[in-house]
């Protein structure tokens, strides 16, 4: 008997790799069902941010000589129930596509009697193997619940009937500078606090820089310690940051999501926890070293919170369980790959700057503030650099905040993956106007500094226009 615990992408995808093998498992959750992507994740946020983004774009109607602009106008009750029709939708979607293994599912909360054992709500399962896919959840201190009645995740973000007049979106993530910079542009008077080291996912100094200066005007940016200070008498949260006071109607709590652990009671199966409150388990199969029959998918090992991340690890852990002790083949992962949809756009792809060693990399920077097809765009700014070994031009990986990255951030993954080099890139072909020209830019700068294992430039530039 195989045990799933938890039906979201990394369960989903290990029940799809455990049933090719046998019918002999049970897949575990107590819902709502569909994956934490569809229901208060990427989805919902994207069908957000699309309404803002085009909203938004009215600012540029008079200067292309378009009229009306100062006619347009948000009903955030209308724009909230647009964002749930897309989000049942995608949900839908994912629960209708699990009608075919009904008999397998159990609606129920599990918890570890011991390191087989599985009590769900008074019936008891022993499984041979169990593979743990519970995710996460975001994370609110336990000295700002008594503000709760005043505090937003994005579990309940997506509920409201309406947008609040004022918010401040407290942690500059990737889900803070997402949802921050939607909010603002529908309306919503926002102040952002936060540290300035965390915006989102970015690392390379030049690139927070241009973070900074582009997404202030529109995200109001606090950096500092956050404190909440209590409830005023107009009824709105008093919160404080670098040394200032705000006071508005919602906060959103963005400063990052915990593993859902707790309740399961993995003490009982005699793990051990770290002091983050992680079990340790093998970064190659995710197979906890305490118990290696029991294994961690997705979002609960807090590895790589992300989607594809959370579907490559549910096959991993799916196979692995369902291979009976056989030899399992070593299992390579791709290369990491992250977008923050913000405008512009904040993309990674391989390494970042802070993962590198000084001295032996070379750095391409392409500035986009006079990039042809992004002016065009109306949404020229930020900057692409790209990273290269210093010796042999091997892309090693790039931070890029730019129109669009998120399609070049895909180029560069792939690229990185299969090994190549500067020089193999500059011979790929690059239309005329893209975006991509940016990127081309950044590579030639990168090649120009790569220098052989002699010190000298390389030749094989000579043969690159």
């Amino acid at each position: 008997m195989i045990a799933i615990i938890g039906a979201g992408t990394a369960g989903l995808t290990a029940r799809r790799e455990v049933a090719r093998v046998t019918d002999d498992y049970v897949l575990i959750d107590p819902g709502p069902l569909g994956t934490t992507c569809a229901r208060v994740g990427c989805m919902p946020s994207k069908a957000l941010i699309q309404v803002a983004n085009d909203f938004h774009r009215r600012h540029h109607w008079q200067k292309m000589g378009i009229s009306g602009a100062d006619q347009a106008a948000v009903n955030s009750v209308e724009v909230m129930n647009h964002v749930r029709r897309h989000r049942d939708r995608f949900t839908g979607g994912t629960v209708k596509g699990m009608q075919g293994f009904d008999d397998h599912l159990i609606r129920k909360k599990a918890r570890f009697i011991d390191a087989h054992t599985l009590d769900l709500e008074g019936e008891t399962h022993h499984a041979d193997k169990i593979i743990i896919a519970t995710g996460s959840a975001p994370f609110i201190p336990p000295n700002w619940k008594a503000f709760e009645s005043h505090l937003i995740t994005t579990d309940s973000l997506f509920e409201l009937d309406k947008l609040p007049k004022s918010m401040a979106i407290l942690g500059l993530g990737i889900i803070g500078l997402e949802l921050g910079l939607a909010l603002s542009r529908l309306g919503v008077k926002v102040v952002s606090l936060g540290r300035d080291s965390q915006l989102g996912g970015a690392s390379d100094p030049l690139v927070l820089a241009s973070i900074k200066k582009i997404l202030e005007p529109e995200l109001n940016f606090q950096f500092g310690e956050i404190e909440i200070l209590g409830i005023n008498s107009k009824n709105q949260l008093e919160v404080k940051c670098g040394g200032n006071i705000f006071s508005v109607d919602k906060a959103l709590v963005a400063i990052g999501r915990r593993p859902r652990l707790l309740d399961l009671q993995l003490e009982n199966a005699g793990i051990k926890f770290d002091s983050r409150g992680m079990p340790d388990y093998d970064p190659c199969n995710f197979s906890l070293k305490d118990a290696p029959h029991l294994f961690l998918a997705g979002d609960v090992n807090a590895h790589r919170p992300l989607l594809h991340e959370a579907s490559d690890q549910g096959f991993i852990t799916g196979f692995s369980a369902a291979s009976n002790g056989e030899s399992l083949p070593g299992f390579q992962t791709r290369t990491p790959l992250a977008v923050t949809f913000t405008e512009p756009q904040i993309a990674s792809a391989g390494k970042r700057f802070v993962d590198l060693k000084a001295g032996e990399f070379v750095i391409g920077t392409s500035d986009f503030g006079n990039q042809g097809r992004a002016v065009m765009m109306n949404a020229s700014g930020g900057l692409i650099q790209l990273y290269a070994d210093a010796k042999s031009g091997l892309v090693l990986g790039a931070e890029l905040f730019t129109a669009e990255s998120e399609h070049m951030a895909h180029l560069l993954a792939w690229s990185i993956q299969q090994n190549q080099t500067v020089f193999d890139l500059l011979r790929m072909p690059f239309y005329h106007p893209v975006l991509e020209e940016g990127l081309r830019s950044a590579i030639r700068h990168a090649a120009d500094q790569v220098k052989g294992q002699d010190g000298k430039r390389f030749l094989e530039l000579k043969q690159i226009y």
